[in-house]
C-alpha cells in the first residue's frame, strides 16, 4: 500500500464507532479524501487536537491508489485557526467555506487550486473584519475552479454584448442574455451593470486584500443574491451553515 504525505485542511469529522472517527480532508496534492482515524475518540490518542475542522495540518495516510477510504497514519497541526473559532461571525463563515468545498468537490481528483483557495480564504478570514466580500469571493472562485464560471462578458446564446440597463441572466445556460435572446430564453434574475462589474472584480482581486473591495450598500444584497444563487443552482440545496451567516449579519447591522 502507498504512503501519502501532504498538507491538508480538515473539512469534516464524524464518529465512526466507539473509538474511531471518519475524517474528510481537502489535501494539497490528492484532492478531497476520507480517512479512518483509529482510536481518535479515545481520551488519550495520537491525533488529539489535530483533527478539528478548519485546521491546516501535515497529513500522513496510507492505502491503495484508487480506493475511496484511507487509513490515517499521522497528523501535525500547522495552523489551528483558533481565532476564527473564537469569533461566532467568523466561525460560521469558516464552516460555510468547509461545507461548500465538501459539497462541491468530488473525491479522488487533484485540486491544488481549490486547496489554495480554501487555505488562503481561511487565512484572510483570520485577519479581516469585513467579511461580505470574502464570502462572495469564495463562492464565485469555487464555482470557477469547479468548472461553473458564469458567462458575464457577452450573451451566452448569441455572444452579442449586453444592452444598457438591467442585465438578464439564465441559470440553465449559466450566463447573461441580450435583449433579443431574453425574449426566447427564460429570465431567472436580473442585475445591474455595477453588480456585474463587482462580480468580475471578485474573480481577479487578491484574496488577502479583498476586504478593500467595498460593496455599495445599494448593491450588497444584489451581489449576494447573484453569487449565492449561482451556488444554489449547482448544488440544488441550501447548506445548513449559510442561514447562520445571514442571522449573524443581521445581528451586526
Amino acid at each position: 500500500m502507498a504512503l501519502y504525505k501532504t498538507r491538508a485542511v480538515v473539512l469534516k469529522s464524524i464518529n465512526l464507532s466507539e473509538s474511531d472517527r471518519l475524517i474528510t480532508f481537502m489535501t494539497e496534492t490528492q484532492g478531497k479524501i476520507k480517512c479512518v482515524a483509529k482510536g481518535a475518540r479515545k481520551i488519550k490518542n495520537q491525533f488529539w487536537g489535530a483533527l478539528e475542522p478548519m485546521s491546516l495540518i501535515h497529513l500522513i495516510y496510507f492505502g491503495k491508489e484508487h480506493q475511496s477510504l484511507f487509513r490515517l497514519n499521522h497528523s501535525d497541526i500547522i495552523e489551528s485557526f483558533q481565532t476564527i473559532r473564537d469569533d461566532f461571525n467568523k466561525l460560521y463563515t469558516g464552516v460555510y467555506f468547509l461545507d461548500l468545498t465538501d459539497a462541491m468537490i468530488l473525491e479522488g481528483h487533484q485540486e491544488k487550486k481549490i486547496f489554495n483557495l480554501l487555505y488562503q480564504s481561511l487565512a484572510a478570514l483570520n485577519q479581516q473584519t469585513e467579511l461580505e466580500s470574502l464570502r462572495r469571493l469564495f463562492e464565485i472562485r469555487l464555482l470557477k475552479l469547479s468548472g461553473y464560471e458564469p458567462q458575464l462578458e457577452h450573451c451566452v446564446i448569441c455572444r452579442s454584448a449586453p444592452g444598457n440597463g438591467m442585465i438578464p441572466f439564465n441559470y440553465a445556460h449559466n450566463g447573461i442574455l441580450c435583449s433579443t435572446c431574453s425574449n426566447r430564453a427564460r429570465i431567472d434574475t436580473q442585475f445591474s451593470t455595477g453588480t456585474r462589474n463587482y462580480i468580475k472584480k471578485l474573480l481577479d482581486v487578491e484574496i488577502k486584500t479583498c476586504e478593500r473591495l467595498k460593496f455599495p450598500k445599494s448593491q450588497t444584497d444584489e451581489i449576494e443574491k447573484m453569487t449565492h444563487r449561482l451556488v444554489l443552482s449547482h448544488l440544488g440545496r441550501e447548506l445548513k451553515s449559510y442561514p447562520f451567516i445571514k442571522n449573524m449579519a443581521e445581528l451586526n447591522i
